[in-house]
């Protein structure tokens, strides 16, 4: 599922960033060719990781793993050293490195490694994941990085609820997170992020403006059709109508040239491939494996839905990547990766005899 994912997502960034006269050549713009050589690289990390043995459970080096990866979230915070919007790109020539999207498989790791030490201390261990989220949403919000702060924190309750925290706990962490976020809404974020929460929440609010882009992608969206305009024939998309049709908004590309029928075939390949990780954490052989199941599933799910929800007012505009798909070296290397350890523990549970199927 991914393979074919990652392919669609190359034929889609080809399409979104294709322009006659873009260099270096008529055919492929640098973007794709950036996106293609990615791809390589994540298969290629992807055919030697699945081979390490990610079923047991890490000892101390991944507290090693935590503290490289808060200081290289820490490093795109120095002035001169990032770029973007948001300060999450390690600027290093003519390659971007984004951390916060190594820093989702890191995360996923520890809390899997919290989560499985010791029966009877799972309260404990939720307190000290909550303390790890804390530190890496608070040092993504300085980037700021709203959207991947939203994917840790709904991962994070998607792994504590599986891993048998009592809900009532949850529920009182939410709150809490809730009653946080109103004196954040005038000290912590910024301009831009309140003005994507007010077009979602207020449709019509400067619709030339603020409002612009989200009010070009419902076109693009809705312009599709059953069928599609065809393949390099979307108005919105040649016209560069939709800002990040590449990134953010790739949906736009998929709804606007391959209609209804296009993005059908890519959300059932996104159900498929999380159903296969669910069912493969049916069959893990230990808490830990099963703790890494419902963390990717919980990376993929929320992904997809804040990705393709935005591009339609299902959800606020936040600049998440849509998994595989959107244009971004480090987003799809760091989803292989995720696969890797994945189709570990497919292999381990097939050496034992337990059914399943590859999510290669």
């Amino acid at each position: 599922m991914g393979l074919l994912l990652s392919l669609c997502g190359l034929v889609f960034v080809y399409s979104a960033t294709w322009q006659e006269m873009d260099p270096p050549g008529p055919y492929f713009s640098r973007k794709f060719i950036v996106q293609t050589i990615a791809f390589m690289l994540a298969l290629l990390a992807f055919h030697f990781l699945r081979r390490w043995k990610w079923n047991i459970r890490p000892t101390s080096w991944i507290w090693f793993a935590y503290g490289a990866i808060m200081l290289l979230l820490g490093v795109v915070l120095i002035p001169g050293v990032s770029g973007g919007t948001a300060n999450s790109w390690i600027v290093l020539g003519p390659v971007n490195l984004q951390p916060s999207e190594f820093a989702k498989v890191i995360f996923i790791m520890l809390l899997a490694w919290m989560y499985s030490g010791e029966a009877g201390q799972i309260q404990a261990a939720y307190f000290r994941a909550l303390g790890i989220l804390v530190s890496m949403v608070g040092i993504l919000l300085l980037q700021p990085d709203l959207g991947t702060s939203m994917v840790f924190v709904f991962t994070f309750f998607l792994m504590s609820l599986a891993a048998g925290v009592k809900g009532r706990l949850l529920l009182l962490t939410m709150l809490g997170m809730f009653l946080l976020a109103l004196p954040a809404w005038f000290f912590v974020l910024h301009d831009y992020q309140k003005n994507r929460l007010k077009i979602f929440i207020f449709h019509d609010t400067d619709p030339q403006g603020i409002g612009y882009q989200v009010n070009q992608s419902e076109i693009a969206v809705g312009s599709g059709g059953v069928w599609g305009k065809g393949f390099l024939q979307g108005t919105q998309n040649r016209g560069d109508f939709v800002p990040e049709d590449e990134n953010d908004f790739i949906f736009t590309v998929i709804a606007e040239e391959f209609g209804l029928f296009g993005c059908s075939i890519v959300l059932l390949l996104f159900l498929l491939l999380i159903a296969r990780v669910l069912a493969l954490s049916r069959s893990a052989q230990s808490q830990y494996e099963r703790m890494l199941c419902f963390g990717a599933a919980g990376v993929f799910l929320f992904q997809l839905y804040v990705s393709v929800g935005m591009t339609m007012r299902l959800s606020p505009v936040t600049g998440i990547p849509l998994p595989f798909i959107s244009a971004g070296g480090s987003a799809l290397i760091a989803m292989w990766v995720l696969l890797a350890i994945l189709e570990s523990i497919y292999l381990t549970s097939r050496r034992v005899n337990r059914p399943g199927k590859s999510l290669r």
